[in-house]
């Protein structure tokens, strides 16, 4: 979860993690402290288990991450 201390606070923006339902709407959200874009996308991938997980920094899009498919696809 989020821990900020000043100096932490100082060098990391502040995004928002959107774990959604299989409906696609938001069944919870979590906040995501980093100190740029990049380690805020890879937060965001190990929060992708079973369900998928959009980042945002506010109004920003940043990506959406898929749970992987399980062994075998579609016509395994």
């Amino acid at each position: 979860m989020l821990a900020l201390n000043a100096d932490t606070a100082r060098r990391s923006r502040v995004y928002r993690a959107f774990r959604l339902d299989r409906a696609g709407r938001v069944a919870s959200a979590e906040i995501v402290s980093a100190a740029d874009d990049g380690q805020a996308r890879r937060q965001a991938r190990t929060m992708v288990e079973r369900a998928t997980v959009e980042l945002w920094e506010r109004t920003r899009f940043l990506g959406r991450f898929e749970p992987a498919a399980p062994d075998g696809g579609l016509f395994g």
